[in-house]
């Protein structure tokens, strides 16, 4: 017989998983996902939550990037699709889609969404590459065993870009 997906109890072991990980050596374990057509790495520390897209109300007069807001638990966010803003090509919803929230030291309520988490990585098991990212807000990149290339996001970078401030449509 085949054996049912409980959600609740997958989003309580990933939820588990990433707080042991943040607990582990801040330089261990980077959470991975898809944007914009490339593989991403952010800390930990610099998000507070990843979950399914919930539903978000468009505010008019912004750019098609800026999808608008959401409530999350009395919480008002920004939502920003972090494809269509860094690449011009919108996220394609699915069951896959998630809200990446920024963490609340960086004293704003951002969501970003993601095509999709790829779970933790240890990333003292890639090789660090020379080079910049061709993203303003790419930092580090790195190579995973088996030729994945990865990028790591810099969330201060891309909350003070100029750019990712202006929503307002031209």
């Amino acid at each position: 017989m085949a054996r049912k997906f409980n959600l609740r109890q997958f989003q309580t072991d990933l939820s588990q998983r990433m707080q042991a990980a943040a607990q582990a050596p801040a330089q261990a374990s980077r959470l991975g996902f898809q944007a914009a057509g490339a593989n991403w790495l952010v800390s930990l520390e610099e998000i507070d939550e990843v979950m399914p897209l919930p539903e978000i109300v468009v505010t008019p007069g912004t750019t098609r990037w800026f999808r608008g807001m959401t409530n999350i638990r009395g919480n008002l966010y920004a939502v920003t699709d972090l494809s269509d803003f860094l690449e011009g090509t919108p996220t394609q919803e699915s069951a896959d889609c998630r809200l990446l929230l920024v963490h609340r030291k960086h004293s704003v309520n951002a969501g970003l969404i993601i095509q999709r988490s790829l779970g933790l990585r240890q990333i003292s098991q890639f090789e660090r590459l020379d080079g910049q990212s061709k993203w303003p807000c790419g930092a580090n990149c790195y190579r995973e065993p088996g030729s994945t290339d990865w990028v790591e996001i810099d969330l201060a970078r891309l909350l003070a870009d100029p750019a990712f401030l202006s929503v307002e449509a031209q």
